[in-house]
């Protein structure tokens, strides 16, 4: 998206608020938490964050999770095992039997349901609501907030803390422009989801403040004067 396709400083404003607000993060833990759980995309200065998070004593463990789908990008394979290889290439000193990978799922529902299903399976020690009642997560920008709501509506149990490096607008949209996205089509998916999702049951539900909901509709005008905005994954 170059700087033509803007229609106004409007849309701009508004695409700036959606990622603020989709981006919102928790105060830093001051108590250690149970786990780090990344969830995939094909930014991999994530999990180097989640690596920095560990080496801080925020939580003893990290899950990384995510299959092939629509944040694959150009990984080249499933986004927890990328994840995986870039956490070792950043971390290397982090035993790996404190690295856990779940790398079949394809959207956010199955990240949460394939990562309990392997706790459960392989440690159960540290199964969600059980030995994982605190849990730092960590996903793309845009993805954070919905991440959280998916979690308070299907592992109510565990208590989520939303942490991020600095998001930047103009980084995120050349991220995702290298990647064949066209960002504002991405936020104003995300928007969507936000919307549509608690009726769907899929994630809890939070109404969207006046402002969010104005930039929502400043966004969906503009986006459907170009083209369809993206598929929900």
């Amino acid at each position: 998206m170059s700087a033509a396709d803007w229609k106004s400083r409007e849309v701009r404003d508004a695409a700036e608020l959606a990622l603020s607000y989709l981006s919102a993060t928790d105060p830093r833990p001051e108590a250690p938490c149970d786990a780090i759980i990344g969830f995939g995309v094909f930014d991999l200065g994530l999990p180097r964050f989640c690596g920095e998070l560990y080496t801080r004593g925020i939580a003893p463990f990290i899950i990384f999770t995510g299959g092939l789908g629509a944040g694959t990008g150009s990984l080249g394979g499933p986004e927890a095992d990328a994840w995986r290889e870039a956490l070792r290439a950043s971390h290397p000193d982090i035993p790996e039997e404190h690295i856990l990978t779940e790398n079949r799922s394809t959207n956010t529902a199955e990240n949460i349901a394939f990562t309990a299903e392997l706790l459960r399976e392989t440690r159960p020690s540290i199964a969600f609501g059980a030995g994982i009642r605190t849990a730092v997560i960590v996903a793309s920008p845009s993805r954070l907030r919905r991440v959280r709501l998916a979690m308070c509506k299907l592992q109510p149990a565990v208590r989520v803390i939303r942490q991020l490096p600095p998001v930047d607008f103009d980084a995120e949209h050349a991220l995702y422009a290298r990647n064949g996205v066209d960002y504002l089509a991405h936020l104003t998916g995300e928007l969507d989801r936000l919307v549509a999702y608690p009726k769907r049951g899929w994630i809890a539900p939070e109404p969207l403040p006046p402002e969010i909901a104005a930039a929502h509709a400043a966004l969906r005008g503009f986006m459907l004067s170009r083209e369809p905005v993206d598929p929900a994954p």
